[in-house]
């Protein structure tokens, strides 16, 4: 088995409601996909919480057709 990891990016989040939001979709419609939730950071500019980088990993098998 092997993991794969997906980091996801977004930003101009001007709000904590509207970065709930972003957040609930982004895990909502990848873990129907098979996503587990590994770590959010959030993205400052000059002090202010502007986005955040949500990060993911799926495990898969290296090798589809194992022999014997």
């Amino acid at each position: 088995m092997a993991t794969k990891y997906k980091v996801i990016s977004d930003w101009l989040c001007l709000t904590t409601q509207q970065k709930a939001r972003k957040i609930e979709r982004h895990l909502n419609r990848l873990s129907a996909e098979g996503w587990e939730f590994v770590a959010l950071d959030a993205v400052m500019f000059f002090g202010n919480d502007v986005g955040f980088y949500l990060i993911l990993k799926r495990s898969f098998s290296e090798n589809p057709n194992p022999s014997g």
